[in-house]
């Protein structure tokens, strides 16, 4: 059986509707304690996906003025 990633900091966000601690949603939250194993991993799929920072454009380097 695969261990809930709860780490007990149980705060929903209302912008996002993530909880601040697992980055679970209150749906899958609710449904974790009843879910085979495949929904499990599938949660912690979209858990993991939640967790990276967001990918942010390479900088670009500043113009130089046409001469």
């Amino acid at each position: 059986m695969i261990a809930s990633p709860c780490i007990n900091l149980c705060k929903m966000d209302p912008a996002s509707g993530l909880c601040a601690g697992c980055y679970r949603t209150l749906e899958e939250i609710t449904v974790w304690s009843g879910a085979d194993d495949a929904r499990r991993m599938q949660i912690l799929t979209a858990v993991a996906g939640r967790r990276r920072p967001p990918a942010t454009p390479p900088e670009q380097p500043p113009e130089t003025p046409a001469h």
